[in-house]
């Protein structure tokens, strides 16, 4: 397939979509913001491309107004002026999808306060969905009649769920909602998307995990439960009148690793995450006996699989997993087509395929590395046709994009550890020795990868070379390598960045005296850790949003969840090694606890709506920093959350890092 991305269309479709891939900045702006701290600050000019079901619109997130819009254009009226769907007030755009051929809908975050409790004042995060009809320009909280009934009771955080869009009701979806007035349930209710009302159609356990439904959306035919006692059970039929067909138990203090997927050919297929491989089987609905589930791709070993489904009819067509870039695998027609043909069009670049309208006329699709940090398309499988749509920071040429390769190294237990390195624009190892920023990522079960990311680009822009060790604990290097974290949060994890940063100095790569470090959320406790146990080696750090005091953490996580049996409590147990040494050993790897051998300077950051680390973290850090001479300023980042969602709060941590950074690494 030819890629025609200059033909007439193309050309259109560029023009339509100026405002949206430029990120309403016009070319002056652009010329005058070319590696300022603004044009990695702004948020991503064009993001979570969706079309409708229909082909007629897409919609598109985009900067607007100091946070994010999404943008609806007209793909058959390109005259058309973009209707604009503004976040609602005081909240944070957090998804989109459409709802129907002329509803969008939208997921939004707010911050709320817990009004009673050992958690009074604390910030605690809603999440609502809001549909807008792009016909009539109207917008309604979606299960807000419900919403305000449970309110009464209390505190309702999560304001529903879509469960299934029900084709054959086009003015209506299905949503879960998770009560716990009386007896806790979570009952499924049928909401219209013009008026939000809703009406209950049916009520489950509330231990339910997932729910197979008939392609109608009427019908349960299946459903998986997990329970508190590690038993993960799947129920054929529809409740209460179902038969148990499968079982499998597992360790109380973990999750489960199985998972109900969907349901093919009278079959439900099921997956596993504890393998590291492609491990999906079925299990046969009417006698429960379980199969082999074969796909005619390649899938390679070694990491974790996800499902990919068509969302209109729920077959299962392929997987993604993560190497160094997020991947898709497509086991069915025409899905394997498109993206082979896209891969070739767009020769060099990931493709991950986003979207499709419900006649498969039109894709939308999203490309990425190769000195591209990313780009949206609209691709059209009949007229073999790709166009642009926007790109995601389209100011950046490949020449200022700082090259990310894998750095793996070995800890000093013998442990292979993953890891990433970014080198300023233009140099190669060679260039080295260089100044280093070490930026350790959240979780601490999570992971880095080889995609564009603003904040490692900017600090590569300024010079320095960034390093993101995916120490043990970390998520998507197999399940070994995660469960290598347990009870090493502040222990093996931080040994393992340590000697990281040996391996560069060794190898010639980094300057001994030049080392700086930062990270958010757990990255932000190692930016604050390390310079601890390691204090000749950090000159400076800077954390975000970051833990400073695991015992209070651990409390704060007791009360937010009600129970010390709750599974997240056992999964900070384990992970922190609460079993081996107790609070005290714990205490001994808090920065807030014993600061004294600290010698880097100490910038703190921390979002006022953080309802993940709470702001109390940073406040106990700053007073023990001020015991040791530091400063004791916290440098706020007003009404955001845990995940930096803000351009002005990403424009003030850039500013603070580049300012910083040159203090120690120029």
């Amino acid at each position: 397939m030819k890629s025609k991305l200059l033909s007439a269309t193309a050309t259109i479709v560029i023009s339509m979509f100026a405002v949206s891939a430029m990120g309403q900045l016009n070319s002056a702006d652009i010329a005058a913001a070319a590696q300022s701290v603004d044009v990695y600050a702004q948020l991503a000019r064009t993001a979570s491309v969706r079309v409708s079901p229909d082909g007629k619109y897409v919609a598109m997130l985009s900067p607007y107004k100091g946070g994010k819009g999404i943008f609806v254009y007209d793909l058959v009226n390109t005259n058309a002026k973009p209707k604009v769907i503004p976040t609602p007030r005081n909240s944070i755009v957090k998804a989109v999808s459409w709802g129907s051929n002329k509803h969008v809908l939208m997921q939004g975050q707010s911050r709320h306060f817990y009004p009673y409790g050992k958690l009074r004042k604390h910030a605690v995060l809603h999440y609502r969905w809001y549909a807008t009809n792009v016909e009539t320009n109207k917008s309604t909280t979606l299960m807000r009649d419900k919403i305000a009934e449970e309110s009464e009771t209390y505190q309702v955080v999560n304001g529903g769920n879509r469960a299934h869009s029900l084709p054959s009701d086009p003015d209506h979806i299905l949503m879960s909602f998770a009560e716990y007035t009386n007896r806790p349930v979570v009952r499924y209710w049928k909401v219209n998307l013009d008026s939000g009302k809703s009406r209950p159609v049916k009520t489950l356990p509330i231990t339910t995990e997932s729910v197979i439904r008939s392609k109608d959306g009427t019908q349960i035919l299946a459903r998986s439960d997990y329970k508190d006692s590690g038993r993960f059970t799947v129920f054929a039929g529809e409740y209460p009148d179902e038969k148990e067909i499968y079982t499998e138990m597992f360790d109380q203090a973990e999750n489960p690793t199985t998972f109900l997927q969907t349901l093919s050919d009278g079959k439900l297929i099921l997956s596993r995450e504890d393998e590291n491989r492609f491990n999906f089987f079925t299990v046969d609905l009417a006698t429960g006996q379980k199969g082999t589930f074969a796909v005619n791709a390649s899938t390679p070993s070694g990491y974790t699989y996800g499902p990919i489904f068509d969302p209109y009819t729920r077959d299962l067509i392929g997987a993604g997993y993560t190497d160094d870039f997020s991947r898709e695998v497509f086991f069915k027609e025409p899905y394997a087509s498109w993206h082979k043909k896209a891969k070739k069009a767009l020769r060099g670049k990931n493709v991950n395929i986003l979207s499709w309208t419900e006649d498969k006329s039109k894709v939308t699709i999203f490309a990425e590395g190769d000195g591209d940090a990313g780009t949206f398309y609209l691709f059209e499988p009949k007229a073999g046709q790709i166009s642009p749509l926007g790109g995601t920071y389209p100011e950046l040429s490949a020449g200022e994009i700082g090259r990310t390769t894998r750095e793996d190294f070995t800890a000093r237990d013998g442990l292979k550890v993953p890891a990433y390195l970014t080198l300023p624009p233009g140099k190669t190892k060679a260039s080295g020795p260089m100044p280093l920023v070490v930026l350790a990522h959240g979780g601490p079960a999570g992971r880095d990868d080889a995609a564009f990311d603003f904040w490692a680009q900017h600090i590569a822009s300024q010079g320095y070379a960034v390093f993101k060790p995916q120490f043990r604990g970390s998520t998507g290097f197999t399940y070994r390598h995660q469960k290598k974290g347990d009870g090493h949060f502040g222990e093996g994890m931080l040994h393992d960045t340590i000697d990281g940063v040996k391996h560069l100095i060794k190898t010639g790569v980094v300057d001994a005296d030049k080392i700086c470090v930062t990270g958010a959320s757990y990255g932000g406790y190692q930016a604050l850790a390390l310079p601890m146990i390691e204090p000749d080696m950090f000159k400076c750090a800077l954390a975000l949003n970051g833990v400073s005091d695991i015992p209070k953490m651990l409390d704060y996580e007791i009360a937010r969840t009600g129970s010390r049996e709750s599974g997240a409590v056992k999964y900070w147990h384990r992970v922190m090694g609460m079993n081996v040494g107790g609070l005290d050993r714990l205490s001994q790897q808090s920065p807030a606890d014993h600061p004294e051998p600290i010698k880097a300077e100490i910038v703190l950051m921390h979002g006022t709506d953080d309802g993940t680390v709470p702001i109390e973290q940073a406040e106990l850090m700053a007073k023990a920093l001020k015991k040791i001479g530091q400063s004791d300023d916290i440098i706020l980042l007003k009404k955001d959350d845990h995940n930096l969602s803000l351009p002005q709060s990403r424009k003030k941590l850039l500013e603070e890092s580049e300012k910083l950074f040159a203090k120690y690494l120029k």
